[in-house]
């Protein structure tokens, strides 16, 4: 049920961001961080991170709503901003000590349970935990 091969897994995701965080450098070519686990910048720095990605992904949406572009027009642009909100989000919870698959997982079907839906996640895929009804299928 899964996504197939254009996947991406979390593990992978946070094994390249460590490898890469010391190899990282800012706009004028100097490296980006002083300690090469990115522990120079505080989880507040991270977070400032993830939502200054974010907020630049808010004004695409902004300017397709109002109709300066079109979401095709924009998708090129707002997958670069998502993906960059993903790659920060995951730089905080590795600072902050956090498995992020293993969170999500936990919280994806924590809040499952608790609206009543039979969709759950595991550690490769999704899966229904019961069959579904005519209700919860559509």
């Amino acid at each position: 049920m899964g996504y197939g091969a254009n996947s991406l897994n979390f593990d992978a995701l946070r094994g390249a961001n460590v490898a890469r965080l010391p190899t990282f450098k800012n706009a004028k070519g100097e490296p980006a961080h002083s300690e090469p686990d990115g522990s120079d910048w505080a989880l507040s720095a991270w977070a400032n991170a993830v939502t200054g990605e974010l907020g630049e992904a808010a004004n695409l949406i902004k300017k397709i709503e109002r109709g300066d572009l079109t979401l095709d027009e924009a998708r090129p642009a707002l997958a670069k901003e998502l993906a960059d909100v993903q790659t920060y989000l995951d730089i905080l919870a590795f600072r902050a000590g956090v498995n992020l698959g293993q969170a999500t997982i936990d919280k994806f079907n924590e809040v499952s349970v608790r609206v009543g839906s039979p969709v759950r996640l595991d550690a490769d895929d999704w899966r229904y935990a019961t069959a579904p009804t005519p209700a919860t299928a559509a």
